[in-house]
């Protein structure tokens, strides 16, 4: 029926109840490809939901991946004119209600797709104007690093730990805008809350205090147990899906550190999914 048309990865949920094939949502689409109706063509851009009467065009060095409403996930990467009334699923494993749950969550309805940056688009850091960390404020975190970034305003750097009586117990000079920090390092293993700043030592500029929670041990055993329905290599898509998952919950500083986590290890066909969450608070 096409040439190219493979499983990514599927999981399956017990009691699900199987919705029936009524569409499709566009997770990923990386390079220029395109959705056809009777009133023509129409870039495909991530979160698009496709019809039983759409066509897509997927054109060179092009990748779509889709998710039918049973939550399978298809990916399409050889360039060609597919339609998606004629796609056979029949061959697939169980469906996901996890990922189809977590995915409509992710687009539908807070979601504007028109917001999105074109997938080639990559935010400079000169482009940023304000000194403020890469998530909106004090927030809950599940894992165990959190990567901190901020605006280049050529300057010196200090990155300042504060404890909950407004005390700084720790101290970092820092020569990039990036910075890594582990939950379980000595002087933060036994904190369950600790504040993070980053101060620009010429300008006296300061991104303000941001409190880390870490999560209570019940929160972190429901989500322990969402995550463990992942097989243990973890490609691509399933690294995207824990990534929106964390955003999903709110537990803002471990999204966008696992967002540049996945640009590093895949390149700049994920970045428009950290420039959106970037793009959401306003960055």
């Amino acid at each position: 029926m096409f040439r190219h048309l493979s499983l990514i990865f599927v999981f399956l949920m017990l009691g699900f109840l199987a919705k029936g094939q009524e569409g499709f949502r566009v997770i990923l689409s990386s390079g220029k490809n395109y959705k056809k109706t009777e009133k023509g063509y129409f870039e495909l851009k991530n979160g698009t939901p496709l019809s039983k009467k759409d066509q897509i065009e997927v054109l060179p060095n092009g990748l779509v991946i889709l998710m039918d409403s049973e939550g399978r996930l298809l990916e399409i990467e050889l360039e060609g004119q597919y339609n998606m009334a004629t796609l056979d699923l029949n061959e697939l494993y169980p469906p996901s209600e996890l990922i189809y749950t977590e995915w409509e969550k992710f687009y539908h309805p807070k979601r504007n797709l028109e917001a999105w940056p074109p997938n080639h688009y990559v935010k400079e850091p000169s482009s940023f104007v304000d000194l403020h960390l890469n998530f909106p404020s004090s927030t809950e975190v599940y894992g165990r690093y959190i990567q901190l970034d901020w605006a280049d305003i050529q300057d010196q750097y200090q990155v300042r730990f504060w404890s909950e009586y407004d005390q700084i117990f720790e101290t970092h000079n820092v020569d990039s805008i990036h910075f890594s920090i582990d939950l379980l390092s000595g002087s933060l293993a036994f904190k369950d809350i600790f504040g993070v700043e980053v101060f620009a030592k010429n300008s006296k500029r300061s991104t303000g205090v941001y409190f880390l929670d870490k999560l209570s041990p019940p929160d972190k055993e429901l989500l322990d147990q969402a995550l463990r329905t992942f097989p243990k290599e973890g490609t691509m898509l399933t690294e995207l899906t824990k990534a929106i998952m964390l955003e999903n919950r709110g537990l803002y500083a471990d999204a966008a550190t696992a967002y540049q986590s996945l640009i590093t290890r895949y390149g700049n066909r994920l970045a428009p999914f950290y420039q959106s969450y970037l793009n959401r608070f306003g960055y």
